[in-house]
């Protein structure tokens, strides 16, 4: 019985000693949000009532303290990195369709040898949806990059 009491109170004291020591540094700086996209990443630390930004653009980083005259142009960063993942994944998305489509209609013309007029039009237009939805996707996404680059530039300088 004295041992398991002494072993309760080892287990105790350690419960003790960490809440005192390592949970206050965990909640004195704690990682918000973060992102990173097209050789540009950002991290948003808070540090008391004081966010800190770290950003960077293929590993060159730099940290700066939020206030009025930067707010915007981080939040805009911020923004465009974001999209950019979802413009790479709708890119993604469109070029798979449009490799679907090709696959199906060469399996369909080695299978039939002739394919009806009908079909061939219905297969243009599907790979011609294909091709519109990646080729404005891809002028999307070098927008993007380009804020991006415009953004990181603005806060840096």
């Amino acid at each position: 019985m004295e041992n398991l009491k002494r072993l309760f109170l080892i287990v105790f004291s350690m419960f003790v000693i960490f809440f005192i020591f390592v949970v206050p540094n965990v909640c004195a700086s704690s990682v918000i949000r973060d992102g990173k996209a097209g050789g540009y990443e950002y991290t948003i630390t808070q540090k008391e009532t004081t966010y800190f930004w770290k950003i960077g653009h293929q590993g060159n980083i730099s940290v700066i303290e939020e206030n009025e005259n930067n707010r915007i142009p981080l939040i805009n960063l911020m923004t465009t990195v974001n999209n950019i993942n979802s413009k790479k994944f709708k890119l993604i998305l469109a070029a798979a369709y449009f490799l679907i489509v090709v696959i199906i209609t060469i399996i369909a013309y080695w299978k039939l040898k002739k394919m009806p007029k009908l079909v061939g039009i219905y297969i243009t237009l599907l790979a011609g949806i294909a091709l519109y939805y990646m080729v404005f996707t891809i002028v999307d996404l070098t927008t993007l990059l380009e804020d991006a680059k415009f953004y990181y530039l603005t806060l840096t300088n």
